[in-house]
């Protein structure tokens, strides 16, 4: 019988190094579907390979867009937005982004389509999309609010534009109502209460669309026509994000972090950090097509404990993991409010990472939606940790296990290549002690 292995981490004395992490999964599946809706052939160079990517770039095919891996970059040859009905289901694994934004975009392109994926995906809720497709006069068939999501061709109905007071900070939610409103004539207003990661409106822009941001009002004009274009995906700061807290919380270490993707709506993580007394800058900062790049230096610091609220959640929805690590290894206390997204990720963020730091030895605590962490510069680590099928927890216990007394074991570390597919290799790179052990 094969044997099954997942990973384990342990004290490691310094992490040092130069490092490029994987580029960015958000960009690159929206560089794919934004791409595939020009006018002709658009280039996207440093696409990420992922398990997320991939299976946005196969629904793509599905849909009968050509896309040819040539030496440095990804062709994709642009058909204007003229797919043609798939002859068998479009599979998303466990990408809520590559969902949501096909389901968004493919709605109002007079399809029959169904969009599936993992058991993970296919327990998340799509209700908050579906409400504002279907105002728009689109009809997806659902299964109480999940998956399987099935697109109609109705004719019967002529799609309309809106106004929408999106009350969530979501950036998926937002992204599947803008793209649906690219073949719908007139303006697609969105009201943000809580503003959200803009890429797909700097890729709109940097592609040609008429799209304007004033305060938290979104407004893109249609039909939309898009020139192909070289796109250029920087490293994703989700990645980089694990590498960041690592070096933190490591005595005698210190990273620098190249060609970083630096949107302001993503990097509330470097905010938070800096105000909890860590050592970092960053420096060579670019704009390449719409988006802020530059390089990250980091290294270890004596954290003190942070307070933060609903407010700041969606620049840093993703990093909220490793940021609780950070805050086990931090003196003082830190509280966490607003946390009510965390429940409709990959897992239940909130619970999930109340439990793997528990099993760590942290001092954590929940109240409805917010989170207590009592911080100590020495954490005991020693235990087999539950991910949930989550990456994101995989990756921050692994994290985690860097510094604590004791090694950590996650209990699986398979779902990892969905978002950073050479995670093992480049911790070890830099000196940090994680391997394969036997499950």
């Amino acid at each position: 019988m094969k044997k099954s292995f997942t990973l384990k981490s342990s004290k490691s004395k310094s992490l040092n190094g130069i490092i490029y992490v994987p580029t960015d999964k958000s960009m690159s599946i929206r560089a794919l579907i934004l791409s595939s809706i020009c006018l002709g052939n658009s280039k996207i160079y440093n696409l990420l390979e992922s398990e997320d990517v991939l299976n946005t770039l196969k629904s793509l095919k599905i849909l009968g867009v050509k896309i040819l891996k040539k030496k440095g970059f990804h062709e994709i040859y642009g058909n204007g937005g003229i797919f043609k009905n798939p002859n068998k289901n479009l599979y998303l694994g466990n990408s809520g982004t590559g969902l949501r934004l096909l389901t968004g975009l493919l709605a109002s392109r007079n399809l029959d389509v169904t969009l599936t994926g993992d058991r993970s995906l296919s327990s998340r809720p799509m209700k908050r999309i579906i409400e504002p497709l279907k105002r728009m006069n689109l009809t997806i068939q659902h299964n109480n609010g999940n998956l399987p999501l099935r697109i109609l061709d109705d004719k019967s109905k002529i799609p309309i534009p809106i106004n929408y007071k999106l009350t969530v900070g979501s950036a998926q939610v937002k992204s599947a109502i803008l793209l649906a409103g690219t073949n719908i004539k007139g303006d697609t207003i969105i009201n943000e209460k809580f503003p959200s990661r803009d890429h797909t409106e700097r890729m709109l822009k940097c592609l040609g669309a008429d799209i304007s941001t004033l305060g938290n009002r979104i407004i893109l004009k249609s039909p939309v026509i898009l020139k192909p274009k070289d796109l250029i995906i920087p490293g994703d700061f989700s990645s980089a994000a694990f590498l960041i807290v690592a070096t933190l919380i490591t005595k005698n270490s210190q990273i620098t972090l190249k060609n970083i993707g630096l949107n302001y709506y993503r990097t509330g993580l470097l905010d938070v950090l800096i105000k909890m007394n860590a050592n970092l800058k960053v420096e060579n900062k670019k704009i390449i097509n719409e988006e802020t790049i530059g390089d990250i230096s980091v290294s270890s610091s004596k954290l003190i404990s942070t307070k933060i609220d609903k407010k700041i959640i969606p620049r840093l929805i993703d990093e909220l993991p490793v940021l609780f690590v950070a805050a086990s290894f931090a003196r003082g206390t830190s509280v966490f409010s607003g946390l009510e997204e965390l429940k409709f990720k990959e897992s239940d963020r909130l619970s999930s990472m109340a439990k793997a730091l528990s099993d760590a030895g942290v001092d954590v605590k929940i109240k409805k939606d917010s989170m207590i962490i009592r911080g100590n510069l020495f954490q005991d680590g020693g235990n087999e940790v539950k991910t949930f099928d989550d990456h994101r927890i995989a990756m921050s216990m692994l994290i985690f296990g860097l510094a604590s007394t004791k090694r950590i074991k996650v209990d699986d570390s398979v779902m990892i290549k969905t978002s950073f597919p050479n995670f093992k290799e480049i911790i070890k790179k830099v000196g940090g002690n994680i391997d394969f052990v036997s499950k």
